[in-house]
């Protein structure tokens, strides 16, 4: 029987309208590497043809990653990555457990795929899971765990003490655990001029992980379309090798300029992460001035969510908001998360204030 894929809500919200004044739907920043990578341009990239990808993208990936370069699997972008992630993980029956709320593509894949898919809530304000509900559900017989860290649409972290909690929960019961961590880096800290992330990649703490990521959120760089899967070994030699059947080439220039995003980020990040987290302290502020919303504080995110106190759904919200005031949120209805919406502070400081003070205007007609 054929999977029949739901409408994908979130990115036709964003890609089916014109942009309004305000618009806080996505979830990424825009550096500009104008200056930074510009000698990385190479002709010769063009009619580059191994799937493989840049021999020097993996090894400085698996440095990064502090494993073996054969780990690594480039993609076009984390969307082949995860894919692959699944078709090198599961098949029809297979049991898998997903966090909810979550990026809809990681919920539908393996229903897709013909799995049996259940869900584990991490539950707002904070976001956190229920370590006891967890080892419930995984002694119940489950084949994958699925995480995101940072979370979809809440912006928070998963820190070591509880992916180290998360990882011993899983081998208890043998299951493997699937994290997309394409947000990850939004949590670095670049004093001193050393790159050091509030918290491990789960392939640092667990040999049995997978995880994903890309160039495209924190370093503003989707248009390269490149993107990686790190895995044990034998998982990501079935993955190279299902590659061959979905696409089997990638965008060698792309990741050429990955590679130099990668080597010279200290360059730029720093001053580009210092003015996201001004907006992330602008949109903290104007949350506690009001008794009718609760922002769960994101880590270091691009995006956070709101929650309101008002019987509406989160669509309702959202399209008066579009419609009247021009400002484009993303409803949590399209992270199975209803009560709220997604903020995202990736557009200048002016912009996510002048947004915000549109949302009072509209909160106080409520």
């Amino acid at each position: 029987m054929m999977y029949d894929f739901p409408t994908f809500e979130h990115v036709n919200y964003i890609n089916d309208r014109p942009a309004p004044c305000f618009d806080l739907a996505k979830s990424n920043i825009t550096p500009s590497w104008k200056g930074t990578i510009d000698d990385a341009l190479d002709l010769s990239f063009v009619g580059a043809s191994d799937p493989k990808g840049l021999p020097e993208l993996r090894a400085h990936l698996g440095e990064a990653y502090g494993v073996d370069p054969a780990r690594i699997v480039l993609t076009n972008g984390t969307s082949e990555a995860n894919w692959l992630t699944y078709l090198s993980l599961v098949s029809p029956g297979s049991r898998v457990l997903v966090e909810k709320p979550i990026y809809t593509p990681l919920l539908e894949i393996p229903r897709a795929l013909g799995c049996a898919v259940d869900t584990i809530k991490r539950r707002a304000p904070d976001f956190r899971f229920d370590m006891k509900e967890l080892d419930r559900k995984l002694s119940k017989g489950v084949d994958l765990l699925v995480v995101q860290n940072m979370n979809n649409p809440a912006g928070r972290a998963l820190f070591e003490e509880e992916l180290r909690d998360i990882s011993r929960v899983a081998e208890r019961y043998k299951v493997p655990v699937f994290c997309d961590e394409v947000y990850r880096d939004f949590a670095i800290d670049y004093d001193g001029g050393t790159a050091r992330n509030a918290f491990p990649s789960l392939v640092e703490l667990d040999e049995r992980a997978v995880v994903t990521s890309s160039v495209t959120k924190v370093y503003g760089a989707g248009g390269l379309v490149t993107g990686w899967m790190v895995a044990p070994k034998r998982i990501a030699d079935r993955a190279r090798l299902l590659k061959i059947y979905t696409t089997p080439m990638v965008n060698h220039q792309g990741e050429r300029l990955a590679l130099e995003i990668l080597r010279n980020r200290h360059k730029v990040m720093p001053k580009e992460l210092s003015a996201l987290r001004e907006k992330l302290r602008l949109v903290s502020t104007w949350a506690k001035g009001r008794d009718d919303v609760v922002w769960s504080e994101p880590d270091g995110c691009a995006v956070g969510f709101l929650m309101y106190d008002h019987k509406m759904s989160s669509i309702e919200v959202c399209e008066r908001l579009y419609n009247d005031f021009e400002v484009r949120c993303i409803p949590g209805a399209f992270f199975h998360q209803e009560g709220g919406f997604r903020i995202g502070v990736g557009r200048p400081y002016d912009e996510v204030k002048g947004a915000l003070k549109r949302i009072d205007e509209y909160l106080d007609t409520l």
